[in-house]
């Protein structure tokens, strides 16, 4: 709901630009980061003229996972 109030304040093309910037770098962007956007008026900046920022994706849910070579797999 917060980010739909952002539209009273800003336009919503606007609002849509920000949210695409936002997810071009992390797949769950926070309310805080697309405010900043906004407030900053970096939504205001052409993506196609930005070097594309891809996510980097998401860590593994079961924290560290070990290779083969850490329990003496194949030839060591």
């Amino acid at each position: 709901m917060g980010l739909l109030k952002l539209a009273d304040k800003y336009l919503v093309e606007r609002l849509e630009a920000a949210c695409h910037k936002a997810l071009s770098y992390t797949p769950h962007p926070s309310y805080k980061s697309v405010k900043n956007i906004l407030t900053t008026g970096q939504d205001k900046i052409d993506i196609q003229t930005e070097v594309p920022i891809t996510p980097q994706p998401e860590s593994n849910a079961y924290g560290y996972t070990r290779g083969a070579e850490y329990y003496g797999g194949k030839d060591q």
